[in-house]
């Protein structure tokens, strides 16, 4: 844990306020080159859904760090986690990478105010590109957990599943997702997941303010068994296999299904992320893994949870995002 004090700067930090989304939805624009709408951040910070921190320098915003609760799992027990979102450094100052600088004092506030024994959050995660996790791990503020593989398919025809639209509203789909998560936390008990309830996938995917998602109930081709809900996204000419709810012994076939429902969206190729740790479960569907790994992280800025007690434990997938 650093000793450097975040407060020692020609910079200012405080917690983001609603009266300051316009300013970090600019500065949101002018790092990423693409515009988040209100109604997109109202998704993923309202209600109280997230928190963040602003650093400004004169009345100008110049870094923001944030991102949102999420319900998860941890060894059989309900606990909150938090997910770095969005991390964004205005252009003129990326290259005050010290810890002085507007990127650590973001993420070093934040950690410090919410993060760690006796703050809100105990655990965190996050789906840094290789530049951010490289700077945090050598300035002190993240570690390695895990590795997260982007895994491609074929898309190929199959007359082995019968499937149907969720219906968020339907008595039977609901009674059936809620089945398939029992059976689906008690596999993972020993785990580290995120809870995939009606709630939450009616917020995360019904609800989204930007993307369409495919959300399939599926069952076997007699219809008398269900084998789970896959939930995907079409992007250009290809599928994203962003999530599944099942029991571990028929992820493949939910694998299989993803790569049917591929062929009837005209989309020749699909992906997707899988922990390392569970890339055997999806064995023998034909798929094609990425040799580097995408590194996740935990953040150990403040004392917390003990990394080893964390390590090689997550269970994710895209849809753990909030980006896809």
């Amino acid at each position: 844990m650093s000793g450097v004090s975040i407060m020692q700067s020609k910079w200012q930090v405080e917690d983001a306020a609603p009266e300051h989304v316009p300013k970090i939805l600019a500065l949101f624009k002018e790092v990423f080159g693409q515009e988040m709408s209100e109604a997109h951040w109202d998704w993923k910070y309202g209600n109280g859904r997230g928190a963040g921190v602003i650093v400004h320098e004169d009345g100008d915003l110049i870094a923001y760090f944030g991102g949102m609760e999420r319900r998860i799992l941890f060894n059989g027990t309900p606990a909150t986690a938090f997910q770095c979102g969005d991390s964004m450094v205005a252009r003129k100052h990326r290259g005050t990478l010290s810890k002085k600088g507007p990127f650590f004092l973001s993420v070093a506030s934040f950690l410090d105010r919410y993060l760690g024994h006796g703050r809100p959050y105990l655990i965190s995660y996050g789906f840094p590109n290789e530049r951010a996790m490289c700077l945090a791990e050598r300035l002190g503020m993240y570690t390695q957990i895990g590795n997260l593989f982007e895994i491609y398919w074929a898309a190929e025809p199959s007359p082995q599943f019968h499937a149907v639209p969720f219906d968020f509203d339907d008595r039977a789909h609901r009674k059936a997702l809620d089945e398939l998560w029992h059976s689906m936390a008690e596999q993972f008990s020993g785990r580290a997941i995120g809870v995939r309830d009606l709630e939450y996938l009616s917020y995360r995917y019904r609800d989204h303010p930007s993307h369409a998602y495919l959300i399939h109930l599926v069952s076997d081709r007699s219809a008398k068994r269900v084998i789970g809900i896959v939930i995907a996204r079409k992007t250009e000419n290809r599928l994203i296999l962003v999530d599944f709810l099942g029991r571990q012994q028929e992820f493949r076939d939910l694998v299989r299904y993803a790569k049917r429902l591929a062929s009837e969206q005209d989309c020749p190729e699909m992906f997707g992320w899988m922990t390392d740790l569970d890339c055997h479960l999806i064995s023998g569907t034909g798929e094609n893994r990425e040799k580097l790994p995408l590194r996740l992280p935990l953040g150990v800025y403040r004392e917390g949870l003990d990394p080893e007690e964390i390590r090689d434990r997550w269970f994710f997938m895209c849809g753990d995002s909030d980006f896809m």
